[in-house]
């Protein structure tokens, strides 16, 4: 028995329910997706630069080579889509009625609304990008722009 009470062979059987052993004896842990780096960083961090990427005509396979691949294993680990997966890429745009177009793979995603990537707010194109980021959400801009009328007509 351990000071918490388990026994040392109960927490072996659990951890191989969660990890594997290659035959070379190397252990594959499955990480704990419950923590900060998978609720925050990945869809309000690498999402982003994937989508502004995606946005300013950046090929993700070719340009952001490691972080695509960093996005996708983690989100098979979380059960999510963020950004399209290598072997769903031409169907899923396909289904899409996108036909043989450039496939948009995180604008295609199914959960890119749970991220802060552009195109969760409807983003997408640069345009859409300009007038996103000339919004003015907390009404400070009025008053200068009010301001500013007067002194011109006056």
């Amino acid at each position: 028995n351990t000071a918490s009470g388990t026994n040392a062979n109960d927490n072996d059987n659990n951890n191989n329910n969660n990890n594997k052993t290659l035959e070379e004896g190397t252990i594959l842990i499955k990480p704990d997706t419950s923590t900060r780096f998978f609720s925050d960083d990945l869809q309000h961090g690498l999402c982003i630069y994937l989508g502004l990427a995606e946005l300013l005509g950046f090929d993700l396979e070719r340009d952001m080579k490691v972080t695509l691949y960093v996005v996708r294993r983690l989100q098979r680990w979380m059960g999510k889509e963020f950004v399209l997966p290598d072997s769903r890429d031409d169907h899923h745009a396909n289904a899409n009625g996108k036909g043989a177009g450039k496939v948009k793979l995180v604008a295609h995603a199914k959960d890119v609304a749970e991220t802060s990537a552009p195109q969760a707010f409807g983003v997408e194109t640069i345009g859409d990008l300009k007038r996103f980021l000339e919004l003015d959400v907390f009404g400070e801009r009025r008053t200068e722009r009010a301001e500013g009328c007067l002194m011109q007509s006056g």
